[in-house]
């Protein structure tokens, strides 16, 4: 117990004393009559007072027994032999409280005078001097007296309090008073918290002390300390206030949140909780999750755990992690989050657990895992190229196939798609990025492209915009595809179909037109004699050209009967050679040969192959009139076999290369074309090509491409 608390401003000499006499405390007006011996740290009643006998002995005797309230006892001073009032009061536990209330001496009535005179200024000063506000009641519960703070805390003054406060403050809180204060002089001190109204009209909350005042064994009054706690209570309130805002939200959120105590009480549990643990309608707090377990959980085993061992180790706050719990059946996935916090001081701390259901979102992430997936094998396996490049054209990413398409490794594509086009194709490149910014997709989109090692490409490109979620391109894809093979087929295709044209038309006019030649070239027979001899050389050599003419276009029309054979193409070029020597020689062509042996025949129709190469060196020799060098040149690629005729000739325009082939279509002023359309015929059905590469100025080579193996297509009339 504080004896300073409560007896230390007291101005009368106080001592508390045990049974056995001695002195448990004394306040500072005690001290004044202690004997003087500074070596002495504790006394005995018997040193400081006596009465006829010892005072020790007298203490025993009483034992309380005698004392309801208190006595009041003549005692001598050991000090100074004056006799002195001593009121003996039994406290508690075997202990009394010794009080001298006055001296008898001689001098007893000037004393008496000067001592209540002190006391009455002692008194005066605590109680203008405290900061709470004070307020005297007599035994009728009226106001008597009020200090300098009382008057500052309710607003009122002095006069008009005292007497007439009864018109200044509401009913309510004069019966609070009055009833407090009833129960005060009957000899026990009240606190109680109550309200009171400023004169102002604000309400101040008090904390009221109400301690009985007694003289001589009666209760004349009381006094009231009034302390202000406003300021506590509203915190108070607004406390409750954020608490009821703080278990509103808890209650609102769509996740379980449980606080439970270092032994795994439950402290508190949202509404949510409840209703996912099957717990509506329960009084959890203080229970363990051990006790109330749901047969419809899995005996909670997550939130059975008080303090996982992982909050412990490094000083952790909290862990997070995911926990399947089976519900009614059903696994159910949720992301748990455990954390500690403290209680107050010397409580050792609480945790609480907070878990949203994630088995939607985990279901979701594992759909967008597959759909991912299947995206980047779809990527990365199709057999189209596929870039992804900015809305300026850096390329971001690409497929295997698009960097097989441009000769490039992953490490070595170019940082931007510019680069990819043929020279002076900026242009275009810069009208493709703004449609596709625009919102708008290019399909199919033909165009050519460059190759690592320079090639041009031919291929078709559709580009697309890709999204935000709220509209906006971002990016553009393309999607790239070789069509340079198509393109062949397709030119091949109009060939035919040109060629077939050609050949309906051939045999229609080989046959009305052979017919009438042959009697005319027979009359020119008969007036051989009649006729200029070079008038009739010449028009018999004309008539042979016009047979010459049909002939080819026979050859175009009829389908010829071949045999196809095992043939070194080496020994067929010589043979070949050596018709068109003589030819080369009245042209001023000198013919090279750079043949390479081959280890493999090619299966061929000699005779064919032969007018084939004929026609290709006859048409080298007419492109030099005035001489230069014709080379032959033969390699095996693979499964192909490679003839290259080189002439030094003026050339062929890209422009006229396109035409090549084309059914009268030549680069010669007296030529048909039909010359070469025999060659793709032949070379076609061989199941070959033939390809040109000129230059103005330069020269031409055309290759001929066959397989070692003839692949024997038919052709008909139709294919043509």
């Amino acid at each position: 117990m504080s004896y300073e608390k409560y007896y230390g401003r007291i101005p009368l000499p106080l001592f508390v004393v045990d049974l056995e006499g001695a002195v448990i405390y004394c306040n500072e007006e005690g001290k004044k009559i202690l004997p003087k011996d500074d070596d002495k740290e504790s006394y005995c009643i018997d040193q400081i007072w006596m009465v006829d006998h010892s005072a020790r002995h007298f203490m025993k005797e009483l034992n309380g027994s005698s004392i309801e309230n208190s006595i009041e006892v003549t005692f001598t001073s050991v000090l100074d032999k004056e006799a002195h009032l001593i009121e003996i009061s039994y406290l508690e536990e075997n202990l009394m409280l010794f009080v001298c209330i006055k001296t008898l001496t001689s001098n007893h009535e000037e004393n008496m005078k000067q001592e209540l005179s002190e006391l009455h200024l002692k008194h005066d000063f605590l109680i203008a001097e405290n900061p709470d506000g004070i307020i005297f009641v007599d035994r009728d519960g009226h106001i008597t007296d009020i200090n300098q703070s009382l008057q500052f805390m309710i607003g009122y003054e002095r006069c008009e309090i005292i007497n007439t406060y009864e018109k200044n403050i509401s009913f309510q809180e004069l019966k609070r008073i009055k009833y407090y204060t009833s129960k005060a002089l009957r000899g026990k001190a009240q606190v109680y918290e109550t309200n009171i109204t400023h004169k102002n009209g604000d309400l101040i909350y008090i904390e009221v002390k109400t301690i009985p005042i007694r003289i001589h064994q009666s209760y004349i009054g009381a006094y009231n300390i009034l302390k202000d706690i406003t300021a506590y209570k509203l915190a108070q309130q607004e406390a409750f206030k954020q608490e009821g805002l703080l278990r509103s939200l808890i209650n609102s959120m769509p996740e379980f949140v449980v606080f439970q105590n270092h032994n795994g009480q439950i402290l508190e549990m949202n509404h949510y909780a409840k209703k996912l643990f099957n717990l509506e309608g329960q009084d959890v707090v203080g229970k363990t999750f051990a006790e109330i377990g749901s047969a419809k959980w899995d005996s909670l085993p997550l939130l059975k755990e008080t303090f996982p061992s992982e909050l412990t180790k490094d000083n952790a706050s909290n862990i997070q992690f995911e926990h399947q719990l089976l519900h009614n059946g059903e696994e159910r996935t949720f992301d748990i989050v455990k954390a500690t916090g403290p209680l107050g001081e010397g409580e050792r701390g609480y945790l609480i657990t907070i878990g949203r259901d994630i088995t939607h979102r985990k279901k979701v992430e594992e759909d967008l895992i597959e759909t991912k997936e299947l995206l980047e094998s779809i990527f990365s396996n199709s057999a189209d190229g596929i870039s992804v490049i900015t809305l300026n054209g850096e390329v971001l990413k690409t497929n295997l196939a698009f960097q097989q398409l441009y000769g490039y490794s992953e490490e070595e594509m170019p940082r931007h798609m510019i680069e990819l086009y043929p020279d002076g194709k900026r242009d275009e490149a810069k009208s493709i990025c703004d449609t596709v910014t625009s919102g708008k997709e290019i399909i199919g989109y033909e165009a050519v492209r460059k190759h690592k090692d320079g090639r041009l490409l031919e291929v078709s490109v559709t580009y697309s915009p890709l999204r935000d979620q709220e509209g906006n391109v971002l990016a553009i894809s393309a999607f790239t595809r070789y069509i340079g093979d198509r393109k062949r087929t397709e030119e091949l295709l109009i060939r035919s179909e040109k060629l077939s044209v050609i050949g309906q038309l051939a045999a229609a006019v080989a046959h009305e037109v052979r017919n009438p030649l042959t009697a005319v070239k027979g009359f020119i027979q008969l007036y051989k004699g009649k006729i200029d001899g070079k008038i009739h050389e010449l028009m018999l050599s004309e008539m042979n050209r016009i047979e010459n003419i049909i002939s080819e276009f026979l050859s175009l029309a009829k389908p010829q009967a071949v045999t196809y054979q095992q043939a070194n193409v080496t020994t067929l070029i010589c043979d070949t050679l050596s018709i068109m020597n003589s030819q080369a020689r009245i042209n001023n062509v000198c013919i090279k040969k750079d043949l390479h042996e081959v280890r493999d025949l090619v299966e061929c129709e000699v005779n064919q192959i032969k007018q084939v190469l004929i026609n290709l060196i006859k048409n080298g020799i007419e492109s030099m009139p005035d001489g230069g060098e014709l080379t032959i040149q033969t390699s095996q690629e693979g499964e192909t076999f490679r003839i290259a005729i080189s002439d030094q000739g003026v050339g062929i325009s890209k422009e006229r290369l396109k035409h090549l082939g084309d059914p009268f279509f030549s680069n010669k002023e007296a030529g048909t074309g039909l010359g070469l359309v025999v060659c793709y015929k032949i070379v076609h059905e061989h199941g070959g090509r033939i390809e040109f590469d000129s230059e103005l100025g330069v020269g031409t080579t055309v290759s001929v491409l066959l397989p070692l193996k003839a692949l024997k297509v038919p052709v008909t009339t139709r294919d043509l």
